[in-house]
């Protein structure tokens, strides 16, 4: 694991703020995570997908069903990002490699965190943090609905629409690497 930097602050690269961070009313960095993170990172992550389990009725959706040991795993061995609000981890994502592709996985926020621009610092971050993929993957629940939109905004596209259960189906959406 070696990202481009230790750490970010919410500050572009001009001396003004980002819109996404001016709509917060706390800077949020930006950060490693360490495997001392892995049960909180777990913990948001259930909290954060527990909305979308409930529309689709369905509890053993991966997101709710993963294990600390796999969240640990993917920090020894893969790229995981933690958004810190202070002291506290209000988010988090993952970057997993493989050959020129990496799968965003993971982008988990606080519920009473969400709307504040940290899912695009994320998402940004871990871009960043890959400058030799040619594309970044990611699969999203279009049950969800502002989900595909997001992503959208972001660059990504849908590749294709899959069936999962009777009430949840899957875009895989794909970026070209700048």
């Amino acid at each position: 694991y070696s990202p481009r930097f230790t750490e970010l602050s919410g500050r572009s690269s001009g001396t003004r703020l980002s819109a996404s961070v001016r709509r917060c009313n706390t800077m949020h960095t930006i950060r490693p995570a360490t495997p001392d993170d892995a049960t909180t990172i777990l913990d948001i992550q259930k909290r954060a997908f527990a909305e979308e389990a409930r529309l689709c009725d369905n509890w053993e959706i991966p997101p709710l069903t993963e294990t600390l040991d796999a969240v640990v795993a993917h920090i020894e061995n893969q790229t995981v990002l933690t958004a810190w609000n202070g002291a506290q981890i209000v988010g988090s994502v993952r970057g997993l490699v493989s050959g020129s592709v990496c799968t965003i996985r993971g982008l988990s926020i606080e519920p009473e965190h969400q709307g504040r621009g940290i899912g695009s610092k994320l998402l940004h971050a871990i871009e960043r943090a890959h400058p030799k993929v040619t594309h970044f993957d990611l699969l999203t629940n279009t049950t969800m609905t502002g989900n595909v939109r997001f992503y959208e905004r972001h660059g990504y596209g849908i590749a294709e629409l899959r069936r999962y259960t009777e009430k949840i189906e899957l875009a895989y959406m794909s970026k070209t690497a700048i």
